[in-house]
This record gives C-alpha cells, sequence and structure tokens, in this order.
C-alpha cells in the first residue's frame, strides 16, 4: 500500500478529489489516499473518493484549548498548520513505513518510482521552486525571489517521508514550529508551514533534495522544464524524464492563466492540460463548492468572523488566557465589539472601479508584476498610485 493525503477545507474539495482520482489512475487500488479535512464534515458533500477523512479533533494536538488555537489561523495557515500532525496520525494509524503529502491542486500522471527508491537512505525528500539559475529577469522575479526568497525555497505542495531515521526527528522539529508558528507574516519572516523548511537541509543531513525535473512542475519553473509526448503518448519533461506531478497552483485566482501566457504562450499541451483541469473541476461542482465558507469562518451564533480578530487574538496571550474558547463563548465576541466602537472611525469612501481592481491585484505579487510589465505606461502609472 502507498500512502498519500491531501491538507483541504470543503471548498476544495473538487481539487482534492481531481488528485485522488491521478493517484488511483497511477496506482489503482494500492494506492490509499486520505483528506485531512480542517472543516466540518457535511452530508451534501460526497467524499467516497478518499479512503479515510481526518478531522482536526482526531490529531490529538498538545493544546490547552483547541477552539483556541483554530481561531489563531486563516484558513490557510490552519490548513498548513495540521499537515505534520497528519503524517503523524497516518504513521500511527496504518502503521505505514512511508507517506507522502501532495496538494490538492496537484495531479499525478507517471509512477514515482524516484521517491520510494531515495525513501530508504534519505527519510525526508523535498522540491525546491526551482533548481536552474534564471537567465532574464521575468523569470527571476517568477521563480527565485517571489518562488523562493518571498516563499521558501522548498514548495510544500510535496513532501516525502519515511518513518525512520531524521524522517522521525524532522517530523517532531517541522510539527512543534507549526503548532506555535504557522502563520503568513512576512514580518517575522514567515509563510505559513513553507518558510521553515528553509532550515530542514541545515538540520537534516540526511534530507534528500529531488531535483528531477518531472516532479512539482509548475508556473513557476516552466523557463527551463519543456512538455512534449513520447510515442506512447507519455508527457515528457525536456524529452528525456516522465512527468511524474503537475502542480496547477494559482487556478482560482488566475495567476496559473496569466502565467501561463507568460511563460508558455504557445505551448499547446500545456494549455491542453489546463482546459481538462477546468473540465474537472466544472464535473466535481466546483461552482457549487468552491467558494463555501468553511465551519471555522463563523462563531456558534454564525457571525462571520474577520481576518483582523484572528490577528488580535493571536498577538495577545492574555486575551488568549480570558477566552479559551472564543467560538463558542459570547464574552470574546462582546469583547470584540466593545474595542471596534471605542476605536477612532475612519471616514468610509467609496474606492473608484480601479480602486477596486487595485485592491484585488495587490494581493497577488506575481500578478503585480506581470501587469508593472505589460501595461500601457499611462495606464501602469495610474494603477501604480493605488499599489
Amino acid at each position: 500500500m502507498k500512502y498519500f493525503f491531501t491538507s483541504i477545507n470543503n471548498a476544495y474539495i473538487p481539487k482534492a478529489i481531481t488528485l485522488a482520482e491521478s493517484l488511483r489512475r497511477v496506482y489503482g487500488s494500492e494506492a490509499h489516499v486520505t483528506c485531512m479535512l480542517s472543516d466540518a464534515k457535511r452530508d451534501d458533500i460526497d467524499y467516497s473518493a478518499f479512503d479515510d477523512v481526518l478531522t482536526i479533533d482526531q490529531l490529538d494536538l498538545p493544546v490547552p484549548s483547541l477552539e483556541a488555537w483554530i481561531f489563531k489561523h486563516t484558513v490557510v495557515e490552519l490548513c498548513t498548520a495540521v499537515k505534520p500532525w497528519a503524517f503523524k496520525k497516518i504513521f500511527a494509524r496504518y502503521n505505514a513505513d512511508t507517506v507522502l503529502y501532495m496538494d490538492p491542486d496537484t495531479v499525478a500522471y507517471s509512477p514515482l518510482d524516484e521517491i520510494y527508491e531515495t525513501l530508504a537512505q534519505h527519510p525526508v525528500i523535498l522540491t525546491p521552486h526551482v533548481s536552474v539559475p534564471a537567465q532574464d529577469d521575468d523569470d527571476l522575479f517568477d521563480g527565485e525571489m517571489l518562488g523562493c526568497l518571498r516563499h521558501g525555497v522548498f514548495n510544500l505542495g510535496f513532501l516525502a517521508l519515511a518513518n525512520h531515521g531524521e524522517g522521525v526527528s524532522f517530523l517532531d522539529w517541522w510539527a512543534e514550529r507549526c503548532l506555535h508558528w504557522c502563520y503568513d507574516d512576512a514580518n517575522k519572516g514567515l509563510f505559513t508551514d513553507q518558510r521553515w523548511i528553509d532550515l530542514a537541509p541545515c538540520f537534516f543531513p540526511t534530507l534528500h533534495v529531488l531535483r528531477h525535473p518531472g516532479y512539482n512542475m509548475a508556473t513557476w519553473n516552466l523557463y527551463y522544464r519543456q512538455l512534449s509526448k513520447d510515442a506512447q503518448g507519455n508527457i515528457m519533461v525536456n524529452g528525456t524524464e516522465r512527468l511524474r506531478f503537475f502542480h496547477f497552483s494559482g487556478f482560482d485566482i488566475g495567476t496559473h492563466e496569466l502565467m501561463l501566457k507568460k511563460h508558455a504562450p504557445r505551448d499547446t499541451l500545456l494549455h491542453e492540460m489546463s482546459d481538462w483541469y477546468i473540465e474537472q473541476q466544472k464535473r466535481h461542482e466546483q461552482e457549487r463548492l468552491g467558494r463555501r465558507p468553511g465551519v471555522h469562518d463563523f462563531l456558534a451564533d454564525g457571525t462571520k468572523i474577520e481576518r483582523d480578530w484572528r490577528f488580535t487574538y493571536r498577538a495577545d496571550a492574555d486575551l488568549i488566557a480570558r477566552f479559551p474558547r472564543p467560538y463558542s463563548e459570547t464574552g470574546f465576541k462582546q469583547w470584540i465589539e466593545r474595542n471596534q466602537s471605542a476605536a477612532p472611525q475612519t471616514v468610509e469612501r467609496q474606492p473608484t472601479l480601479l480602486g477596486k481592481v487595485a485592491n484585488r491585484i495587490k494581493r497577488h505579487p506575481r500578478l503585480v508584476l506581470w501587469l508593472n510589465q505589460a501595461l500601457p505606461a499611462t495606464l501602469r502609472a495610474r494603477l501604480k498610485r493605488r499599489l
């Protein structure tokens, strides 16, 4: 049996099902796929694509209050913070020798032979965002600068661990970091679970960096990876290696399509793969599920949680001690409302259309860089004032 898992909330079910189906096309019944669900299971969602569904309460996290711990995290932070603990649970539940994590927006295309051949001697296997130096500014911005210097050298859309040697000590170290410091906080040098892994090669000498071009192919490394098909119809990378899996990162927010147009505008095969992926999302009800809020987005009384509430809460140890159950205790909501009403009120100004566009754009650095290069100078200047 080969054990895999992914980590999501219910909005990512269509992507996770697509991943699970791809693993079964490659491995058949040998693939055991767990869904780590940072959400509540719902009666109107079909989870039958997965062999198991883990929820946060099953992870036995060593925290004084599970409510408080969950509340401190945004949805992305939460789905990444639980990953090492899901590894631990799957290793223990199934007595597994190896477990592989794959992001829900990845798709397997052929057997991951190099992983299983390497894990015996190297119980931690990582894939870097890029493994060839960029030759021009566009590739430098998208690959080395945004991919690596901002978000981390290694892409944790994939991680392979063996349950022996430094695989165990690595997992203990990473789990402890994610328990307390899995935030998207650039001022502290953090990007969820991923930036921590920049340190891993320093601490764990048997760790292996896999540079095989067929693994974790994505828009940030297109500049040195080209796809083709061989005579048997296998998808090949650079004409020599089979594509193991592709990472359709940034699909929902449009950066995947933008980067394809920028780096591979005439690559028919890549665009066919993207069109196929869109069809899979439609088939698995992306329209119905993709924007559905999660159970942790609301207080027990149905009040929508503002992002700032989480930041305020996690930054104040006294507040956490005072309200250890922020979802269900009315006192926390009253405290938030009281402190918000006491703050100086800002004058609300309705943004212009350009202002609305700018507010959305600045959430996505790759899109900002692309627009800076693609827009006419006059419009670029107007937009820059907003950004």
